[in-house]
């Protein structure tokens, strides 16, 4: 880390450019909020939801396909006593379906804990609750304070703190969370829904729009170029012979079965059929799918 960045990283900011900056931040937030459902839902259970499922996916998606899913899983309870098939079945569209089991085990641990926890240390210790997921509930349902940081926002959160070097993930939370803390209850987490729409609108990665970001008068890299980082030269492999490709077609197989489950032997696309074998005894193991003997499989059901 060069000079500056750490200078930047250990010198507190000025409060009043802090609160200067929030106020700009929510105010441009308020005229120009997209408008997307998930961002109407405030329970804590309706956002963790909503938080788990746009981890890997596109907002857009998310604001569709969690209306399904909470009408079919209204509560955290009922998210809790399901069949894992029907979790699995009504995650279709959204992929990474591990996070569908993450998300039904939160749900039981946090039932038998008598409910969702409020702080982020408490909700972290849920079964595949990250940081950034933990301090998004926590912002959003219970008015914490802590700023929620992914990629987008760390960029933001940098080029405010004039760092002209990458931060540590630990460096980008403290300088996150001294914005956070001028805030009020309730605020962080719309502070952080903000700070992504202005990443994706203005503050882009290699060509921020400075002349139309309503930070510019209190960004010290307002005007700054940035360089494109450039791609990987190396020649990517086409999806159809990846192994999310072949665990997605098998899961779409078993969800299509039902109860009665499905034969899983020989080829599959490009995937050779000990491919086929590996990757469905991977996906039991993984609790994505239960075996019936021989080479039949579903997904898991708890009864017969």
């Amino acid at each position: 880390m060069t000079k500056a960045a750490r200078g930047a990283a250990a010198q507190p900011l000025d409060p009043e450019l802090i609160r200067k900056v929030n106020r700009a931040l929510l105010a441009w937030y308020a005229a120009t909020a997209r408008p997307l459902k998930i961002r109407e839902r405030t329970d804590p259970y309706s956002v963790l939801v909503s938080e788990v499922m746009a981890q890997q996916t596109q907002i857009s998606r998310v604001d569709q396909l969690a209306t399904a899913f909470l009408a079919r899983f209204p509560t955290l309870e009922s998210l809790a006593a399901a069949e894992t098939a029907d979790v699995l079945v009504a995650w279709k569209g959204l992929g990474y379906n591990r996070r569908a089991l993450a998300l039904q085990r939160a749900a039981a641990a946090a039932v038998a804990a008598g409910g969702l926890p409020p702080s982020v240390d408490a909700l972290v210790e849920l079964p595949g609750i990250g940081p950034y997921t933990a301090r998004a509930v926590a912002a959003i349902a219970f008015g914490g304070r802590e700023i929620p940081v992914d990629v987008n926002i760390a960029r933001i959160v940098s080029r405010l703190v004039d760092a002209d070097a990458p931060l540590s993930p630990r460096e980008v939370q403290l300088r996150a969370n001294e914005f956070g803390a001028e805030l009020a209850d309730g605020e962080a987490g719309s502070w952080a829904q903000a700070a992504m729409d202005l990443a994706s609108l203005t503050c882009r990665a290699a060509a921020p729009k400075c002349d139309e970001c309503p930070l510019r008068d209190s960004c010290p890299s307002a005007g700054r170029a940035f360089t494109k980082v450039p791609r990987s030269g190396e020649a990517r492999t086409p999806f159809t012979k990846t192994a999310r490709w072949l665990r997605g077609r098998l899961l779409d197989e078993l969800r299509e079965a039902g109860r009665a489950g499905v034969q899983v032997t020989g080829v599959r696309g490009e995937h050779n059929e000990a491919a086929v074998a590996a990757t469905i005894s991977k996906m039991v193991s993984e609790g994505l799918a239960e075996s019936l003997g021989g080479d039949r499989y579903r997904l898991p059901h708890r009864g017969d």
